[in-house]
């Protein structure tokens, strides 16, 4: 992808462990564009159940920031490096960052991050309910099927559907 000094582009930034909500907080207050993949689980302890607020992909938040706002984002407190490609921050399609959040909010599963580098699958279009028009990766894992959304350079985000609100492209 080639980088224009005067366009937003999408990146991903690496925690420290579990600060990415405190990280996300920082963000807010310097004004600075983020998007923080999260969900609702249900967490089992040995007395009791609770919803907790839990991120997607463990140790990264986005930024969305032109090529010169590096700097400001590195010294935000718990901002610890970008995923990098030659050497470089490495942007993130802008459809790509769209179709994570749109797997995020609409799916009734919990969403799964895998970083194996699954071999191409599939292309697929989720044809109705919530996810309905997101188009992924249909993949097969312990015997479920599921869509994935791949991002450059990180893995795919997962979530599992049922094969009738599925259309092969």
């Amino acid at each position: 992808m080639d980088i224009e000094r005067d366009t937003r582009y999408w990146y991903a930034v690496y925690t420290a462990p579990r600060a990415e909500k405190k990280v996300r907080e920082r963000f807010l207050e310097s004004g600075i564009e983020h998007y923080l993949p999260v969900q609702m689980v249900t967490r089992k302890w040995h007395d009791r159940m609770k919803k907790i607020e839990q991120p997607v992909l463990s140790g990264y938040i986005f930024v969305h920031i032109l090529p010169e706002e590096t700097q400001k984002v590195l010294m935000t407190y718990g901002a610890i490096a970008f995923v990098r490609e030659q050497s470089r921050p490495a942007p993130i399609p802008d459809n790509q960052i769209e179709q994570l959040r749109k797997m995020v909010e609409k799916s009734t599963d919990e969403v799964e991050f895998d970083v194996s580098a699954l071999s191409p699958g599939t292309p697929v279009r989720i044809t109705h309910g919530g996810l309905e028009g997101l188009v992924g990766e249909l993949v097969e894992i312990k015997g479920k099927f599921k869509v994935a959304v791949r991002l450059e350079g990180l893995g795919c985000a997962l979530t599992t559907v049922s094969a009738s609100c599925l259309e092969k492209l």
